[in-house]
């Protein structure tokens, strides 16, 4: 999925009046967790977006765990528009899907033992 396809997602089930910029430093804080707790990279390695030179680069989780996202940018919605209900709900959603993103990666490329080997 790329972050224009996240952002016209979570936009058509949750209109919003935030801007797209606003959208994609969302989407960074989901990158950087992706990077510095199952990637495990050094700051120095980090990726970031902006949306008009990176609205077509693909997100760094791929399919099913993509899933993670669209949560995870209501959440922020929510929280912004005061709506702390609706952001507990997201946030709950996330963090369901965000533990089972890492559970599997971990399980799969074993990132703590420094090896690019798939191990399934």
């Amino acid at each position: 999925m790329t972050l224009d396809q996240l952002i016209a997602k979570v936009d058509e089930v949750k209109p919003n009046a935030f801007s797209n910029d606003r959208k994609t430093d969302w989407v960074n804080e989901v990158e950087g967790m992706v990077q510095t707790q199952a990637f495990l990279l050094a700051p120095a390695e980090f990726i970031t977006y902006t949306y008009d030179t990176d609205k077509d680069h693909e997100l760094l989780v791929t399919p099913p765990h993509d899933k993670l996202y669209a949560p995870y940018l209501e959440a922020k919605i929510d929280y912004a528009n005061g709506e702390y209900e609706k952001y507990n709900n997201s946030m709950q959603m996330f963090n369901s899907f965000w533990g089972e993103f890492l559970r599997w990666f971990a399980l799969v490329y074993r990132p703590a033992d420094t090896h690019g080997e798939v191990y399934i």
